[in-house]
């Protein structure tokens, strides 16, 4: 039997001594019995979990340590990819060279574009093997920097792009790390707007500096915050003395209002163009300006501030008065001269009338009495006697058809103009009518061009053709054929030209200049007769319309006389 079998037998016998305590103590140490079993097993029940739970630690660790891979990895690739889109969508030319050699093993889009070369042809080259950069250093040299420094830095290296484009560049090289190996990075900028900008900067401050112009800048409580050496002459202030302070010192008083209207335009904006008034220099003395102001503006363009550009008119406004007055003054001898010419005028019809009247009579005697001694005693006259008398009487008339045609060519100079649109056309052919009985029995070929509608008095017009066409037919009397051609000559977009043109006498061209004076003949009366008027009647009548006429000929072989009638609005033919 076991002691526990010994026990319980003792604990089941009730007729033991003290068998109801070791009863009690039995059953306790059987409770702890089972308490220790399950605490046991409740401790390997928490071994397990421990242990499934560091399983899965572990686990959860290792998922971790995959996704940071894979995280990193992802990064990795995101960032070469982000690095190549900034490479090939940067507006800098980039080079990527190999380290060791300084050979290109890449160039983004920009700088093909910039230099004109493909991407295929700036591969495996050097820096200094690209024509562009033929003025930089050896590529040992810039190697070697590299290597030393770690950066090399061109400032404003001149370029000439394959299509013959001149551009400034930045060009910037740094050595960096890419993985396993070096490799150099070359940046080149341009810079070409740049330095023009500064070009232009440095001319305009250049510009400020000489101009004999005064150029303020001012804020908007009128304070002065710059002024150049224009001003200093202008005004007489130093630039120490004047600058903050107010621009009104530079200002009349009565005329300080100005200050305000000027303002009022500039914070809306607006410029101020050529605005004339006085302002006051620092012994003080007003003198004439001429001011143009404009806005000055931040980079938000708000106007901050003004721009003055004042120049001193002074002598011109004094140039300006002297003018006025002489205009004056010449107005003044205008209307006098007007009344002089009016009094000459006036004297001239009388004149006028005392040749009508009191020349003619006396000429109208002498032509009657010869006239009445040819008849009376032509028959007792011998024949020299006779001839005499034929003579006085042609010289007579001829005096007459003198006075007649000097009378004419008086009222001209007085006769309006009353200008219509004339057909040239149809008036040349109605002026031809009028020496159809003349040359009835003369052989004379006309040619007449189409000709253009002009603006003109028709019977100025009338009388100036009859003068061209008559002279035309008088010295080709001489002509078996004789031709006489009318038409439009080459002008310009402000007048018409027309020319008459005859096969006739012709004459010097060293005095076609005489041509057009009164009383002046090419040729003796006994040629061709004439009293010396009618060419000067042209050229009054044509230059009354604001026309020229002139001439050109050859002795024995013809003649060419032109005049020119103004167009009107600069080239329209008539109305």
């Amino acid at each position: 039997m076991t002691p526990d079998e010994a026990a319980i037998a003792v604990n089941q016998n009730p007729f033991v001594p003290g068998h109801d305590t070791r009863v009690e103590q039995a059953e306790a140490r059987t409770e702890q019995a089972e308490t220790r079993r399950e605490q046991a097993e409740t401790r390997a029940e928490q071994s397990r979990t421990r242990t499934e739970q560091a399983e899965l630690r572990t686990e959860q660790a290792e998922l971790r340590e995959e996704q940071a891979e894979a995280r990193g990895e992802q990064a990795i690739r995101t960032s070469d990819l982000s690095y190549r889109r900034l490479f090939e969508a940067a507006r800098d030319g980039i080079l990527i060279l190999d380290a060791d050699t300084g050979r290109v093993n890449d160039a983004n889009p920009f700088l093909a574009e910039l230099l004109g070369f493909s991407h295929s042809e700036m591969i495996g080259k050097t820096v200094a093997e690209l024509s562009p950069f033929k003025d930089i250093e050896s590529n040992k040299d810039m190697l070697d920097r590299l290597q030393k420094d770690r950066y090399v830095r061109y400032e404003n290296l001149p370029l000439e792009t394959r299509d013959g484009r001149h551009v400034a560049v930045e060009f910037v090289s740094n050595v960096y790390q890419a993985g396993d190996k070096k490799v150099i990075q070359c940046n080149i900028r341009d810079i070409t707007a740049r330095k023009q900008a500064e070009m232009a900067s440095n001319l305009m401050a250049s510009i400020v500096k000489s101009s004999d112009d005064a150029i303020i800048g001012k804020d908007l409580d009128s304070i002065i915050t710059s002024w150049n050496r224009g001003a200093e002459k202008i005004f007489g202030y130093g630039a120490e003395e004047i600058l903050g302070t107010s621009i009104i010192r530079l200002i009349p008083v009565d005329r300080h209002p100005e200050e305000g209207q000027i303002l009022e335009n500039i914070k809306l904006g607006k410029s101020v163009e050529h605005f004339e008034t006085l302002r006051q220099t620092k012994d003080g003395r007003l003198i004439s300006v001429s001011i143009t102001a404009s806005p000055i503006r931040d980079a938000n363009r708000k106007v901050i501030g003004v721009s003055k550009v004042v120049r001193d008119i002074t002598e011109r406004k004094a140039t300006e008065a002297k003018v006025h007055q002489l205009n004056a003054d010449l107005e003044q001898r205008v209307v006098e001269r007007t009344a002089q010419l009016q009094t000459a005028n006036q004297e001239l019809e009388a004149f006028s009338y005392s040749v009508s009247h009191d020349l003619r009579a006396p000429l109208r005697h002498i032509m009657g009495f010869v006239d009445l001694l040819q008849k009376g005693a032509g028959s007792s006259l011998s024949k020299e006697n006779f001839h005499h008398l034929t003579v006085i009487f042609q010289a007579t008339k001829r005096m007459g058809n003198l006075i007649d045609d000097l009378l004419s060519f008086a009222r001209l100079g007085r006769a309006e103009v009353r200008k219509s649109v004339v057909n040239l056309d149809l008036l040349v052919r109605e002026t031809l009518g009028d020496f159809q009985i003349d040359t009835k029995k003369r052989n004379i070929a006309w040619v007449i061009h189409p000709l253009p509608t002009v603006r003109a008095d028709p019977e100025l017009l009338r009388l100036a053709l009859v003068n061209l066409i008559s002279n035309a037919v008088k010295f080709t009397s001489a002509r078996a054929q004789a031709k006489i051609e009318i038409g439009p000559a080459p002008g310009t977009n402000a007048e018409d030209v027309i020319f008459i043109r005859d096969n006739g006498a012709g004459f010097d061209p060293q005095y076609a200049s005489k041509l057009f004076g009164v009383f002046q003949r090419l040729h003796s009366q006994d040629q061709f007769e004439g009293t010396g008027i009618g060419l000067a009647n042209v050229q009054r009548i044509i230059q009354r319309h604001g026309g020229r006429t002139w001439a050109e000929g050859v002795v024995d072989g013809g003649a060419t006389f032109y005049f020119s009638i103004p167009r009107i609005d600069g080239g329209n033919h008539g109305d």
